[in-house]
């Protein structure tokens, strides 16, 4: 049954795909070719192909750019979103609601809690129940009426009663509330005064410890992040009353703040100065920084560091916070450990017979990095150490010296 179907569809080919032959003449010749069954067979197969696949690309490309399909999708989607949108509109603004409405409770509670708290202030302040350090920072502030300071064990004078400050003209608005926030704005600029020449204090100082390791302060700061900047406003006794007056400090607030950027500035890169003694034992100079004799050939040479002698295995300690830049071996120091401390400041301790941190670990001031040994190109048991600024070696007693100062 089968080989008579396939017979029969065989014949059925033939009959409607026979060997035809093409006929051609050119310049007086005859040419013929033949084409076979097969050869039908497959040009017809690949001409139905390509018009199937024509066929469906068009009718593909149609539907997806016909406004009955495309739009109504898009349509769907654009109203899911914008539903979807307004349902968090509306969280929201039922949130912001519930939230402005405790804000506001919370505002008026810490209003009244603020003002508890500044009274209590002035109190510690006026009965000497603040630290000496805290009553420092805030001498001369609210001497309405003469108070006498309880003397410490520091005070070579006993204290005497402080002055009075000056009048101030009481703003009559008629109400208690007005009165207050008057009387608690000038306490809050007398505050600002005494901070003001708090921060004008320790940015001299620290001015001045930054000047003595013999780098300007302009070099230092330019290798940190971030600048301050600004004219120089002086503090003298007489503009102090007028700005203490309500209402006339606002223009005093911008050098204020500036200055504190600034002491904050200072201290950040005060903090990446070396300044720590290298050494956490007992110990004694043994080369200074500085033209020297060459220990090995006698001849004179440039020592770039000092040379610090102590027992072995002595604890060497980070003179500065900063991350270890290199912890191993090189030429002539031996066992080396090198803290890159920011603001262009970097530290190496040579000499090392033990190391005990890796490169890019962070380390501490005062932290233990290291145990003093001879290694390297070394007579005996002691540590050189050298200050690098801007990759230019620096004489690290200047250092040592402005750290003592700080201490």
């Amino acid at each position: 049954m089968l080989a008579d179907t396939l017979i029969s569809a065989k014949n059925r080919i033939l009959k409607k795909f026979p060997e035809r032959q093409f006929i051609h003449r050119t310049g007086g010749q005859v040419n013929y070719f033949m084409l076979t069954t097969r050869a039908q067979l497959w040009i017809t197969a690949i001409v139905i192909t390509i018009c199937l696949w024509s066929v469906f690309t068009f009718a593909s490309l149609f539907w997806a750019q016909s406004p009955l399909h495309s739009s109504s999708v898009k349509y769907q989607v654009k109203q899911g979103e914008f539903n979807k949108h307004l349902i968090n509109l509306d969280i929201q603004v039922a949130d912001a609601r519930e939230l402005l409405g405790a804000q506001q409770k919370e505002f008026a509670l810490a209003a009244a809690n603020f003002e508890q708290k500044h009274n209590t202030i002035v109190a510690l302040i006026s009965q000497g129940g603040i630290s000496n350090a805290d009553t420092e920072l805030t001498e001369n502030i609210y001497a309405q009426s003469k108070v006498l300071m309880s003397p410490i064990l520091l005070d070579v004078i006993p204290r005497q009663p402080r002055t009075i400050f000056g009048k101030r003209e009481a703003m009559n608005t008629g109400t208690v509330l007005d009165d207050s926030m008057v009387r608690l704005e000038a306490d809050q600029n007398k505050i600002l005064i005494a901070g003001e020449h708090t921060i004008q204090t320790r940015i001299e100082k620290n001015r001045a410890i930054l000047a003595a390791t013999g780098i300007t302060v302009v070099n230092i700061l330019k290798n940190g992040r971030g600048g301050v900047g600004g004219p120089l406003i002086a503090i003298d006794g007489k503009s102090e009353n007028l700005l203490i007056e309500t209402g006339a400090f606002l223009p005093r607030l911008d050098s204020i703040k500036a200055r504190a950027i600034e002491v904050a500035t200072l201290d950040k890169a005060l903090a990446s100065v070396p300044l720590a003694y290298p050494i956490d034992a007992e110990s004694y100079l043994t080369s200074k920084y500085g033209q020297r004799k060459d220990p090995f050939n006698k001849r004179p040479t440039m020592h770039v560091g000092l040379d610090i002698a102590s027992y072995h295995l002595a604890p060497i300690i980070a003179t500065a916070s900063g991350k270890i830049s290199f912890s191993g071996r090189r030429k002539g120091y031996g066992r080396v450990v090198e803290i890159d401390h920011g603001h262009g400041f970097k530290t190496r301790y040579a000499h090392l017979e033990k190391s005990y941190v890796k490169r890019g670990q962070k380390v501490e001031k005062g932290e233990k990095i290291a145990g003093m040994g001879s290694t390297g190109r070394s007579t005996s048991t002691h540590l050189h150490y050298e200050v690098l600024f801007e990759k230019r070696r620096q004489d690290p007693a200047l250092f040592i010296k402005a750290g003592q100062y700080v201490q």
